[in-house]
């Protein structure tokens, strides 16, 4: 499967400077895996819906994505996983990533 988005330019702008902007900055700490990254939130709801609303957004117009949510016990933080194929490291580092954060 191609590692492609189907939103226009202007979309994709849409969905950084909303969703994505969102999703960063409630990254606690990130984690290279060998096909994408884990992303680490604070446990509470809000932060749940939002990765939720993230999770349903992604998967209408990036179908090669996988996700894998593990929410920790006692409230504590919420594990996002984002992989695909070849090529989907570079592409989750230009959207979900923090710009400059170090991996």
């Amino acid at each position: 499967m191609p590692v492609a988005c189907c939103l226009t330019s202007a979309e994709l702008r849409e969905r950084a400077a909303t969703l994505f902007a969102r999703f960063r900055s409630a990254v606690i700490g990130t984690e290279e895996l060998r096909d994408g990254y884990a992303f680490r939130v604070p446990g509470d709801g809000k932060w749940i819906s939002m990765i939720a609303e993230m999770i349903v957004a992604e998967r209408e117009c990036c179908p090669f994505l996988t996700f894998e949510l593990v929410a920790q016990p006692n409230m504590g933080p919420v594990i996002v996983s984002v992989t695909g194929p070849a090529g989907t490291k570079d592409f989750l580092k230009t959207v979900l990533c923090k710009p400059n954060a170090s991996i």
